[in-house]
């Protein structure tokens, strides 16, 4: 049985059932049955106070387990030399000269480099989310950060287990991080919020089971491998126009302007908005959003500003080909961990992690990818 399936999950099979019924072909939704992803989204409910040790939190500091250092990228003196030359378009000479750069940065003697801080993207309490899913560990904190060193040759992720037992420190204690934003943009998530989270399911977009995605290809294959090859391949072809069909509940109704917006006012799927919320509300609404939004309702289902176990996003090859041609092994044994929206300009930020891995409880082979 595939736990990462939305079909193997007990507390979403009302959801399934909404989203399969829509499909006149029976065949066509077992088919996309094998694409939907038993997913939590999180969304913001609260600025973060840092009054709770070790909770689900996005953005700010982590609350770090005692003895653990804030991770940093550590840079060569020739290479941060050349990024401050590309980067104000002058010779090595005039920025040394000119530019008091080095002084930005805090120096390893040992390892003869600057220590660049890593961006603290998330920290999940694996406690708080195992009723919402069975993949996870049952206990303990994921760490989520980012290498935002600019002139990395690629982008990198880092995840750490943090267990259940160790104790934490809190994230205000951590000295104000050193770095020069000049050439290295670290705070994306400056502001901090608290994350709650809610059962979901997340299909592909199915314009992407195509032949530049052979894995998605071969998994459809397979859920109509009993029928014949006429009927299968009629199927396929009505795969490539399945959005036509999608009914509005289950269509992007958000341009991601209001979706930041909606996460960052603490509206969470299936709350009522009271007269006094609705009344609180800025006059930001889309006229897509004001449809949405009717007082003393409940508020209908949109996407998190982050999720797990998610699908990544492009029209091209899928990210998880991309991690499998890095780390090694096949593309279908990979999946999206976590994926958060990471800016105003709609960039989505994909943490991907081997099956295997994830089933053992490891998290130090991790590829990162945006949607593109």
């Amino acid at each position: 049985m595939d736990m990462l399936l939305a079909e193997n999950s007990p507390i979403r099979q009302q959801q399934l059932e909404q989203k399969l019924a829509q499909f006149k072909d029976p065949n066509l939704a077992h088919t996309l049955s094998a694409f939907i992803r038993s997913s939590v989204d999180l969304y913001p409910c609260a600025i973060e106070d840092y009054a709770q040790l070790g909770n689900s939190r996005l953005g700010g500091l982590p609350d770090l387990p005692v003895g653990m250092d804030y991770p940093v990228t550590l840079v060569g003196r020739e290479e941060m030399l050349d990024a401050y030359a590309e980067e104000f378009d002058h010779t090595r000479e005039y920025i040394e000269e000119h530019y008091w750069w080095s002084e930005q940065w805090d120096w390893d003697e040992a390892a003869q480099a600057f220590r660049v801080p890593m961006q603290f993207i998330a920290q999940l309490n694996c406690s708080d989310l195992k009723v919402f899913q069975s993949y996870l560990p049952r206990e303990g904190r994921l760490l989520f950060f980012l290498e935002r060193w600019r002139f990395s040759e690629m982008l990198r992720g880092h995840v750490y287990y943090v267990a259940e037992d160790q104790q934490l420190n809190s994230g205000e204690a951590i000295a104000e991080l050193k770095f020069d934003d000049a050439v290295c943009a670290n705070y994306e998530y400056e502001a901090a919020y608290q994350l709650q989270g809610i059962a979901s399911i997340k299909m592909i977009a199915p314009d992407m089971i195509n032949s530049d995605n052979p894995h998605l290809v071969k998994l459809a294959k397979a859920r109509l491998q009993a029928l014949p090859e006429p009927q299968q391949a009629m199927v396929l072809e009505a795969i490539a126009v399945v959005d036509d069909e999608l009914v509005p509940e289950w269509q992007n109704q958000l341009y991601f302007f209001d979706l930041m917006k909606m996460n960052k006012h603490g509206l969470i799927p299936g709350q009522i908005l009271t007269q006094a919320q609705w009344a609180a509300l800025p006059d930001w609404q889309s006229s897509n959003l004001q449809a949405l939004l009717v007082p003393e309702q409940p508020l209908p289902y949109y996407d998190g500003i982050a999720s797990i176990n998610g699908h990544g996003d492009s029209r091209y090859k899928a990210p998880e080909l991309h991690a499998a041609a890095e780390l090694g092994g096949n593309a279908e044994d990979y999946l999206v961990l976590f994926k958060v929206v990471y800016s105003e300009h709609s960039m989505q930020l994909n943490f991907i992690i081997h099956r295997d891995d994830l089933a053992l409880g490891k998290f130090d082979r991790i590829y990162c990818i945006y949607d593109y």
